[in-house]
């Protein structure tokens, strides 16, 4: 048994003889580095490529690393997961000892026993029991102007990158979400690229990014259709005649997958450089490869586009261009 397999051992048995924690063996699960669930283990699937995508920005049902899983809060209808990465926990054991752990954990747990999904609100200003019912969603920022005053965004061009708290997320009431007010961000006192950056990847994690080559792709797709970004993804190239559509496995506000951490970069490649990217709703974004199209053509089709829609669903009246060189995504000015 190696050093770090003995930890896990010692640690995973701290953990059950915590009176205060009240831990039982069924609330602690051990994941190793490589683990592999079936299609029928949902629960370790959805762990699985939850934890690849929020720590390693890779989709994958391999797990990336060694974990450690407790399922915490008194509330059996809604225990939170706590989810602790052995490599982080043993460096932090060599330099700190036990009590550098036990730390760590401690105040994990007590985040979230403080917070239940039907209360959300009454831990609003408490960012590290609010952190992980963060998310991203995309609006336009002209229409929206006035009601934005009071809450947090980020601009790029026309469109808002807007912070919004999860309220509730089930199958009866399916995914209510509310604006984070200003109010409340204000006395989190942090830094809004690292709240946005978090909110960002739970995003990711809740709907990882997808480009359909058709618009028949897009009709109730398996989960692993368009998995541009997965590890091994045999999605190489785009044709210059090909207008994929990049939205995300829920598709509902699927365009703020153009936002994800190394999107982009990735279409560019796939793409061989720049390219323009039209958002046709809230809902997905249509890519040109660079020289395939006039950059008119695609800003009078996006226009005929919004012409067709509720306006709620417009996103950008605008057309942008990816710069590979620059990482650059700006509006070309038409």
């Amino acid at each position: 048994m190696s050093d770090q397999e003995l930890f896990v051992e010692k640690f995973i048995n701290g953990l059950k003889q915590n009176q205060e924690w009240n831990l039982k063996e069924k609330d602690i699960t051990y994941y190793k580095d490589g683990f592999t669930p079936s299609d029928s283990d949902q629960n370790s699937l959805l762990f699985v490529r939850d934890t690849n995508i929020r720590y390693h920005k890779t989709e994958s049902d391999t797990l990336i690393g060694s974990y450690v899983v407790i399922l915490a809060g008194d509330d059996e209808e809604y225990r939170n997961v706590c989810r602790f990465e052995v490599k982080y926990l043993y460096e932090t054991y060599q330099k700190q000892g036990w009590d550098g752990v036990w730390n760590i954990i401690e105040q994990n747990l007590h985040a979230v026993r403080h917070l239940r999904s039907s209360d959300v609100f009454s831990v609003l200003d408490h960012y590290e029991a609010m952190k992980q019912h963060l998310i991203i969603r995309p609006i336009n920022f002209n229409d929206h102007r006035f009601e934005l005053k009071d809450h947090i965004y980020r601009r790029v061009g026309d469109i808002a990158l807007v912070l919004y708290m999860i309220i509730c997320d089930d199958k009866e009431m399916g995914l209510n979400t509310s604006k984070v007010p200003k109010a409340a961000y204000d006395k989190w006192g942090l830094d809004y690229d690292q709240i946005f950056e978090e909110a960002l990847m739970n995003t990711y994690v809740l709907a990882p990014p997808r480009m359909y080559m058709t618009p028949m792709d897009t009709c109730n797709p398996p989960y692993s259709k368009g998995a541009f970004m997965a590890l091994g993804s045999g999605m190489k190239k785009i044709h210059p005649l090909q207008v994929p559509t990049i939205t995300t496995t829920k598709q509902t506000n699927g365009a703020i997958a153009m936002f994800y951490p190394g999107v982009k970069e990735k279409i560019a490649e796939m793409a061989g450089g720049n390219f323009y990217a039209a958002f046709t709703s809230i809902h997905d974004v249509k890519i040109h490869c660079d020289k395939s199209i006039p950059p008119r053509e695609i800003l009078d089709t996006l226009k005929s586009v919004n012409n067709h829609f509720d306006p709620s669903e417009i996103l950008s009246r605008k057309v942008f261009y990816y710069r590979a060189d620059t990482k650059d995504f700006s509006v070309l000015e038409l």
